[in-house]
């Protein structure tokens, strides 16, 4: 263990993190060699290897297992000590990582980018678009803009208000509606669809599924189908209309979050204040109370 290099123990738990080599360098920003690489070479110091590498993916191996817990508490307090380095500092440059949802991002963070890049020209930004939540505490990002009811433990962060949803649809396409279009829903087991549509339309001979947010945005303004969007989104889109239902599922609640180790670093308080604001402005819009016309 005297010849382990620890940086490579970041290596290991991103693979464990991520289920494969692939992602994991994407997530550190380097390519799948040098994770192969990273990775081999732990293995030679340790001298047992941590991984079996199947034609279906690396299976982390028993030894693996065994020292997955320490090296992910090891992580947790490398990822403290870095926090606690930058805290109280007043000189705003270094690097900002903000995370939100891919459909988002254009609309609601670029702006805040935009102009806090005027005013703090020294600060790099990374923005992470994810659907999934990523973890604070793992500084997977710095500040996370999320749709969530219960925020994780160990963040602050300000709740803004309560995402809407309505059922969208092309205006054309919902010129007619017995004809009963085809719905867009997020890519499933091939089988289940989700209550707004079972209970709204339970005729539906077509569904179309997707695993992105601006994948269904995009088909639903393209005329491909009805679908639940925030009216954050379909209320801005010229050419979508709401659709009159009577099941709506409930939206969750809008929260801009960041480590609490990092809520006095200046970069990103500076941020976070400008983001809240940003967000505060558009309310009316982010709980569907200015809404277009609906098709009666």
């Amino acid at each position: 263990m005297h010849d382990t290099n620890w940086d490579d123990l970041r290596y290991f738990i991103e693979v464990v993190r991520s289920g494969n080599v692939t992602e994991a360098g994407n997530r550190l920003g380097v390519n799948q060699s040098t994770v192969s690489r990273r990775i081999a070479a732990l293995e030679n110091a340790l001298g047992k290897p941590l991984f079996d590498r199947t034609a279906k993916g690396w299976v982390i191996t028993p030894v693996g297992e065994k020292i997955v817990t320490q090296v992910e508490e090891m992580a947790i307090q490398a990822n403290a000590i870095h926090r606690k380095i930058e805290i109280d500092t007043e000189e705003v440059s270094g690097m900002i990582r903000i995370n939100v949802s891919d459909v988002c991002s254009k609309r609601f963070v670029m702006p805040v980018i935009r102009d806090f890049k005027r005013d703090y020209p020294e600060v790099d930004v990374e923005l992470i678009t994810a659907d999934h939540v990523v973890n604070l505490a793992n500084r997977e990002a710095d500040i996370a803009i999320q749709a969530v009811n219960e925020p994780p433990p160990n963040v602050v962060g300000k709740h803004i208000c309560k995402m809407a949803f309505q059922v969208y649809g092309h205006a054309d396409l919902v010129k007619n509606l017995s004809d009963m279009p085809p719905c867009i829903t997020w890519l499933g087991d091939g089988v289940t669809l989700p209550f707004w549509i079972k209970k709204n339309f339970p005729k539906l001979k077509r569904a179309y599924r997707t695993n992105s947010g601006v994948a269904m945005f995009n088909m639903c303004k393209e005329g491909l189908g009805l679908a639940l969007l925030p009216c954050s989104l379909g209320d801005e889109a010229a050419e979508l209309e709401r659709i009159p239902v009577e099941y709506l599922e409930p939206g969750q609640d809008v929260w801009v979050l960041s480590h609490v180790d990092l809520r006095t670093t200046a970069r990103v308080r500076i941020f976070r204040d400008r983001m809240v604001e940003f967000l505060n402005n558009d309310i009316e819009l982010l709980e569907g109370r200015k809404p277009k016309r609906a098709i009666v």
